[in-house]
């Protein structure tokens, strides 16, 4: 349980149970994300060893990038550290790719090990000898066949996930931006998806026939008596 703390807002529910993440929650989760990983990830065994150390190192820096991002006032030197920071990030993310796999490319896979899983048992049915093996004889060699299941469809969901997507591409921009622009807390888009939350609500009470034209003249009926 975390205890209250300046500028923090805690989580009211499981994070599972959180969709979509507002910013406030998505900030609350980048103040604790690096330590939970920590405690996760602590004391792994040898062959964890690598593949743990790459998420925390792929964890921190988006943390650290995304913390940076959040200045008010920019330098060429924190602008720098941000780009090294997603650099970093970019190198390290690979252990997370295939929990980016798409819904098609998850039945895809569920529907793959079934069949090798159906495959491997019919072989070791059908192997000669397979009868006058003992117990831990029998049961070593089906552990054997399922670690080779799923370390294959683990490599099918990284080979088949990947993190091509608007909001990811978009991180590549914040240096431009800040160049440009100013800190990227002056661009917002808060007031613009508050307004869509009307058009939103809008669009569902209408028969969704020539939804437009319905959204527009409810607005302005809305507008016209806020003016009376």
């Amino acid at each position: 349980m975390i205890p209250p703390y300046p500028g923090f807002a805690r989580f009211n529910k499981p994070y599972s149970k959180v969709t979509p993440c507002s910013g406030k929650e998505m900030n609350a989760l980048w103040c604790v994300s690096v330590p939970v990983f920590a405690a996760t990830l602590l004391n792994p065994f040898a062959g964890q060893m690598i593949p743990f150390k790459e998420a925390m190192w792929c964890v921190r820096n988006f943390v650290y990038f995304h913390l940076m991002a959040q200045y008010r006032y920019h330098t060429e030197a924190t602008i720098e550290y941000m780009e090294n920071y997603l650099g970093e990030f970019h190198r390290h993310k690979d252990g997370f790719s295939r929990f980016r796999a798409s819904k098609s490319t998850k039945k895809v896979s569920e529907a793959l090990t079934m069949q090798l899983t159906s495959d491997k048992q019919e072989e070791l049915e059908s192997y000669p000898a397979w009868n006058n093996l003992s117990a831990g004889a029998k049961l070593r060699r089906v552990d054997e066949d399922r670690t080779r299941i799923e370390s294959g469809i683990a490599q099918h969901l990284a080979d088949e996930s990947d993190f091509n997507f608007v909001k990811m591409h978009l991180l590549n921009h914040f240096s431009h931006h800040i160049r440009w622009f100013g800190n990227l807390l002056n661009v917002s888009s808060e007031l613009p998806e508050e307004r869509m939350m009307d058009r939103k609500k809008v669009y569902r009470q209408s028969n969704c026939h020539e939804a437009a034209f319905q959204i527009l003249r409810t607005k302005v009926q809305k507008a016209v008596f806020q003016y009376r």
